[in-house]
This record gives C-alpha cells, sequence and structure tokens, in this order.
C-alpha cells in the first residue's frame, strides 16, 4: 500500500515579525556557551501549571541559506504558525503564517525561495497506485508549450520514413501494460515553494503538464541553469491507466522555475519512449541539473539496473535480477560516495539469521562496490554530505546522544568546533551553509530544555535563537542523568533518569515510563511527560531495553523473541537497581507507558512485579490484532520494512511497524491478549479517539472486560487525538489523567 499524502502547509498572510533571535558579536573565533546556576524551588511552592509543559517546541523545523546569511524556522506564536526567516548581516527578521497541514521539513532553495515539504512511503513498482491526491492548487495548467518534446523519431531511433514510423507505432500501441510487480520503497513528497519576495506560495507539481498533477519523488535539488536557479528531480505522474503499454504512473526528469512552477522535461540522453519495457524512476543530478547516474527497472524479465554516463552513453554499473520469492530489492540512489565520482547507494543483505539488514556502499564507474562503510545497519545512520562537493563526507548516528563518523578531515575538525562550543552539553550539527564554518547548532545539557544558535566560528559570530521550552521556568526544568545498570542476565541496559527539582533524590515514588516501538530509543532530551512527573515530584526511569535502537545492533538483536519476555524483565531489573542505590520506596512505583511501552505496563499490572499501579497510553492488549492492523499500513509484501526519512532527502529509516520487524519480535508464536482478569493492581488506559496504530478498540475491550469482573480498570478516551498525542489539548489531557490517578493511587509524597 503506498502512503501518499500530498497536502501541505501554505501561506495564509503576513504576519507580524517574531522578535525571537539576538545577535552577539564576538572577537574569538570558538564562542562557549556558558551555563547559568539555577536555584532549586522551596518544597512549598506549588508546580507550574501542566500547560506549560505540554506545549509544543518552540523551534518546529529549521534551516539555513546556502550562504549561510540567512536561517528560517517554522515556530508558534499567539496560536498561529510561523515560518520566521533572520538576516544574520543586519539583523531583521519577517515572518509569515502557515496553514496546519502536516510538515516534515523546510530547505532554502536560494536567498528568496524557501521549501515546505511533506514526506511520505511510496513502493517503487508498476502497480497504478489508485491515489487520492489534494494537492492545494488541484486543477493543472494545460501548457505543453513549456515541456521539451524530441521529434518521435529520435526517440524510437527509428529512420524517418513514414512506414517504418508507422510500423513501430503500432507495436507500441498493441503492448499489454505490464504486470504488477513492487521491487522497492522510495520516498514521495508533497512540496510548496514559498516565494519571500512577495508572500505567495505555490504546490509542486500541479502545474507542470495539464492533463495530470505529479508528485515529487525525493526532494527535487536546486540547480542552476541559464543562469537561473531552477528545481531538478524525478516527479511522478499521479494516473491510473496504462498507456501504450507502458506502466501507468510514469517517473520523469523534470527541471521546475519555482516561480511558476511550470517545468521542461530534461533530456537524460535515454529517451521517452526507449523506456519501452523498461521504468526509469530514479535520477542523480549535478549542480547544472545534467543526469550523472539513474536507475531503472525492466518489467519485461524483471530486471533492476543502476546506470552511469560514460562518453554520453548510459552504462550499467550494477544488475539486479528482482526475484520476489527470494525477498530481493531494488538498491536506493543516496548521493555521491566519498571520491565525488562513484555513487553511494543503501542496499539490504540477508544476515545468517535470515534477518534483512542494510547497509551504505560506493558503487564506481567499473561497478565494484566497496566494503560496507557503516558499522553496523545503515538504517540507524544518517549520510553527511559536504555542503559544497556533494560528496560523502560522514555518517550521524541516533542514540542517548548524537555521534559522528568522518570520512573529510576538514568538516570533521568544524564539527569538532561545534561540539566544542558547548561543553557538557549533547550538542547536534542542525544545518550548514555551503561554507562549512556556518551552522545552526542544538545544545541541551542534563538541566535545561536545549537552545538553539547560529554560529560563525570565522567570524566569532553568534545569534541566539532561543530556548526550545521557553514557557517551562527554569528552575522546574527536572535534570536528567544517564544511567546503566545490568540485567538479570548480565546485559547491561541503558536508559535516563530524570530528578525532580524539588527536594532530595533519596527514597522517592518511581515511575518506570518505557518507550514506544519497541524499535526506538530514549535520547537525552526534553520528554514532556517525564518532565510533567518529575513536577510532581516523581523520580522517572527511561528505560532502553533490550530491542531498543540506538546502542547497536547487539542490543536491538536481543530483543528479538522477547516481546514478552526479557524486554520487559529490563524494565523490572531498573526497578531493582534504583532500589539497592537507595534512591526510590519500592513500595511506591509505577509504570507508565505509550504504545509498546503500554503493553509493556498492563503486563506489570499482573501483580508479580514491582507496581504499584500502571498506565497504558494508547497501549497494546492484544498484539495479533496489533499486526494485523499495521499489515493494512505496510507497503506491498513488506518491502524490506522501510520508511522514508523525513529529515533527509533520499535517506531511510527501519519502519517500527513493519510486520516483519514484529516478527522478529514476536518470535516464534503471536503473544497471547491481556485479559482484564490478569489485571492484578489499579490501572488506567488512556486512548486517543482517533488512533490509527493502535486502534482505542485495543482498550475499550480491556475496559468492558474490567466493568465485568470487577477490576480495577478506568478508562479516558481523548476525542480527535492520535497516537502520539500530536496536540497541546491531547497531551494535556493525557497529563491530567495521569497526575489526578497518582495522586490516588500513587501519591509522590
Amino acid at each position: 500500500m503506498s502512503k501518499l499524502l500530498v497536502t501541505l502547509p501554505v501561506v495564509l498572510f503576513l504576519a507580524s515579525p517574531l522578535a525571537m533571535a539576538q545577535s552577539t558579536s564576538q572577537g574569538a573565533t570558538e564562542v562557549i556557551i556558558k551555563g547559568v546556576l539555577r536555584p532549586k524551588p522551596a518544597e512549598n511552592i506549588p508546580p507550574p501549571p501542566l500547560e506549560l509543559f505540554v506545549q509544543t517546541p518552540r523551534v518546529e523545523h529549521i534551516a539555513l541559506s546556502a550562504d549561510g546569511s540567512r536561517f528560517a524556522f517554522v515556530t508558534r506564536k499567539g496560536g498561529l504558525r510561523l515560518l520566521t526567516t533572520y538576516n544574520v548581516n543586519d539583523a531583521s527578521d519577517r515572518s509569515i503564517r502557515l496553514s496546519e497541514d502536516p510538515l516534515s521539513a523546510i530547505a532554502w532553495l536560494d536567498n528568496d525561495h524557501i521549501m515546505l515539504s511533506d514526506t511520505q512511503t511510496g513502493i517503487r513498482g508498476t502497480c497504478p497506485a489508485g491515489a487520492v491526491h489534494t494537492l492545494k492548487t488541484a486543477q493543472a495548467v494545460s501548457d505543453y508549450s513549456y515541456i521539451i518534446v524530441e521529434p518521435i523519431s529520435d526517440r524510437l531511433g527509428m529512420d524517418n520514413g513514414a512506414a517504418g514510423r508507422a510500423a513501430n507505432l503500432g507495436k507500441i500501441i498493441a503492448l499489454t501494460p505490464p504486470a504488477c510487480a513492487d521491487y522497492g520503497v522510495r520516498s514521495q513528497d508533497a512540496a510548496s515553494i514559498v516565494d519571500l519576495r512577495n508572500s505567495t506560495s505555490i504546490s509542486l507539481g500541479d502545474k507542470m503538464v495539464g492533463d495530470y498533477n505529479h508528485l515529487p519523488l525525493g526532494l527535487p535539488k536546486p540547480v542552476m541553469i541559464d543562469g537561473k536557479m531552477q528545481l531538478a528531480g524525478g516527479f511522478l505522474e499521479l494516473r491510473d491507466k496504462s498507456i501504450a503499454g507502458q506502466v501507468a504512473q510514469r517517473v520523469y526528469l523534470w527541471r521546475v522555475d519555482p516561480d511558476t512552477g511550470l517545468g521542461r522535461m530534461i533530456d537524460d540522453g535515454g529517451g521517452d519512449l526507449d523506456r519501452l519495457g523498461r521504468y526509469v524512476d530514479d535520477w542523480l543530478v549535478d549542480s547544472a541539473g545534467q543526469p550523472l547516474a539513474r536507475a531503472h527497472y525492466s518489467y519485461l524479465d524483471t530486471t533492476f539496473r543502476i546506470e552511469m554516463k560514460k562518453d554520453g552513453r548510459w552504462k550499467p554499473v550494477l544488475t539486479r535480477k528482482i526475484e520476489s520469492k527470494q525477498g530481493t530489492v531494488a538498491p536506493l540512489l543516496v548521493g555521491l560516495g566519498r571520491d565525488g565520482v562513484s555513487l553511494l547507494i543503501l542496499d539490504m543483505v540477508h544476515s545468517p539469521d535470515g534477518s534483512r539488514r542494510f547497509h551504505y556502499y560506493e558503487l564506481s564507474a567499473d561497478g565494484k562496490l566497496s566494503e560496507a562503510l557503516d558499522s553496523g545497519d545503515a538504517t540507524r545512520d544518517r549520510p553527511i554530505f559536504h555542503p559544497e562537493t556533494g560528496a560523502l563526507a560522514g555518517l550521524e548516528h541516533d542514540g542517548e546522544r548524537t555521534t559522528y563518523t568522518f570520512f573529510d578531515p576538514d568538516l570533521a575538525e568544524y564539527y569538532r568546533l561545534a561540539i566544542e562550543a558547548a561543553p557538557g552539553k549533547a550538542v547536534r550539527v542542525a544545518a550548514m551553509a555551503r561554507d562549512p564554518h556556518q551552522m545552526i547548532l542544538f545544545a541541551q545539557g542534563s538541566d535545561d530544555t536545549g537552545a538553539w544558535h547560529y554560529f560563525d566560528f570565522v567570524a566569532g559570530k553568534r545569534v541566539d535563537i532561543g530556548q526550545q521550552y521557553p514557557s517551562v521556568p527554569p528552575e522546574w526544568v527536572a535534570s536528567q542523568r544517564p544511567v546503566r545498570y545490568k540485567a538479570a542476565d548480565g546485559l547491561e541496559i541503558g536508559g535516563l533518569l530524570t530528578l525532580p527539582s524539588q527536594g532530595e533524590a533519596t527514597k522517592r515514588a518511581l515511575i518506570v515510563l518505557p518507550h514506544d516501538g519497541p524499535l526506538a530509543h530514549d535520547a537525552r532530551g526534553f520528554n514532556w511527560l517525564a518532565q510533567v512527573l518529575a513536577s510532581r515530584g516523581y523520580l522517572v526511569l527511561q528505560p532502553n531495553y533490550r530491542g531498543s535502537d540506538g546502542y547497536g545492533l547487539p542490543l536491538t538483536e536481543a530483543g528479538y523473541g522477547q516481546w514478552s519476555g526479557r524486554m520487559l524483565s529490563d524494565m523490572d531489573d531498573g526497578v531493582r537497581y534504583l532500589t539497592q542505590q537507595g534512591i526510590i520506596d519500592p513500595k511506591r512505583v509505577c509504570i507508565i507507558g505509550q504504545g509498546y511501552g503500554g503493553y509493556a505496563a498492563l503486563r506489570g499490572a499482573d501483580g508479580d512485579g514491582p507496581y504499584r499501579c500502571a498506565v497504558a497510553i494508547n497501549g497494546i492488549s492484544d498484539p495479533g490484532d496489533y499486526a494485523a492492523n499495521m499489515k493494512k499500513y505496510a507497503p506491498a509484501d513488506d518491502m524490506a520494512g522501510l520508511m522514508a526519512d523525513a529529515k533527509q532527502s533520499r535517506a531511510f529509516r527501519t519502519d517500527p511497524a513493519s510486520p516483519e520487524l514484529l516478527g522478529r519480535y514476536f518470535g516464534n508464536a503471536t503473544p497471547s491478549s491481556i485479559m482484564a482478569t490478569s489485571i492484578q493492581v489499579p490501572t488506567l488506559l488512556v486512548h486517543g479517539e482517533r488512533d490509527k496504530v493502535v486502534p482505542p478498540d485495543q482498550s475499550r475491550t480491556l475496559r468492558d472486560g474490567g466493568q465485568k469482573t470487577g477490576q480495577a480498570i478506568s478508562y479516558v478516551e481523548l476525542p480527535d487525538c492520535d497516537h502520539d498525542l500530536s496536540t497541546e489539548g491531547c497531551r494535556l489531557g493525557a497529563a491530567q489523567a495521569v497526575v489526578d490517578f497518582l495522586a490516588l493511587n500513587n501519591p509522590a509524597k
């Protein structure tokens, strides 16, 4: 099933400037962000309202212009969603109001244009998608004068004779559409271009050709063509019927004018009707928009190829027979390799245990593959490309804190400066100019909510963009500490411990807060629910139990087959460790979780563990039904369990809801459902009415069973709320229900 969503935030009107960024100049190359000593609130001071902890982050998305002179971010003020731009040179700023449509990323195209995008996962294949698209301006103009069309004789390689042309055309028309087949996944994007000069926007893809709307496949690249910035990339025709035996939804390489949205097809040298029996669906282009590499699938012999240009002709450098029964998939073109000439690809391999793993490889022009460039599974990493050359410069690793591996020593030095700019803090490079000495950093410590900063390391200039959660009083931000402990079988488990601001951290009531997933991890940073609980006096443990990612493959794979086994006991072992340390009261421990964490909470409510109460937020009570529901949203035949990475075009992440991946965690048998009769301690179920990941019936059924058997199960349903509780109202409703429940069943004092 193709996940297609093509609505995007559009400009509504010009709003008043948002005074958020303040600039300071300093003479030193390295700028140090100094910490401030915060007083602790006195014991008799009541905590701040819950509303302050559930507000959205100050900066939703951020980007830096190529010349480093401007940055832009999406934020909120007075209930409005705003796109704010800031000029570093003259300290001027302006804001434009945005709609509430989904938004994955923003990017500068040049100093006059910003692209807003929403990225979803789609299927690479020949099947009609049948997608219902809702581009903001749905009717494309019928203007073929903007399309370069080669003479048909040139494209067919025919002579100029009328008889020859007619014969070949007859063969084409007589062809039947190709058989429906899938051979991989791809990212597909809805995108809007904001023109900052007049505060207007256009939807990318809906004005390119008269008969069909188009959808960008991966975000198009800004390139210079004839002295003007254009966007170059592959676009998918949104249609359901085959024409002349070709696939129903064809992909072409386009150059698009960001001012008008009108485009011209780029001739990749292979021709259009040269695709007879083949489906070209991806390209890499250079800074002038010229194709460097392309990928295509031959549906006559089910063969996939990656080709590179040599002497003006396409030369195959990788060929693979697609065997659906063997689970082979097409590798993904990611970018240029370390030398700026070879290709970086993401490819799948089958490990000895039968599971699928992904690695980054360099593919040279003579068809040679390098060794894997990543140490574990590439879907845990993001490639870093040099902003000037486009060559692979390093890898970014997700984990408890962001870490980096570099192949480019110069870029490594700039990142070193960035990390050392905030000693004692976790620093992430969020954006970089073409000249990498200009960066935007996000720095957060154990005692603050994090802050955004612009740095120019050569000029010694810094702009403090703002705190991420400015509504939370600094003295009430609970401190966060990493913790390590041994599970019962000796496996080391990492986690985070959040300590209340008031009083000493001894003999405290404890909340165990396991993350959703289970293929996920809790990272250092502001967690709204952990902060809510700490503000009410609780110590909070967020265990990164076995099965979590971010700590290497061994810990992840240790969770396979342990959905209802040692993944759960890892959480109990954390309670025992903190008891041994003397910082908690073992008689006042509750467990609260969301999604899989909610399943863990319900299993912890059986009375055999260390918990006196439990809360499941959008929790899983029936794993079998949950797995069946996930199959409705999974790509066809679970194409490798990948999902498009919203943070970076052409990057992909492991889909935590992949049925194939769920099977690894389940083991040989699907875990049994949780019955109301197994609930032995007071339990609260909180569920969003619009949760499509874990439907609310999973909680309603358990509630109904509790009413029949007399179990202490209470239920709160949150109207118009999704699985992630993505709005402030949903988070506030959940927070209030949890705090009220804990006050009755596990008082902090």
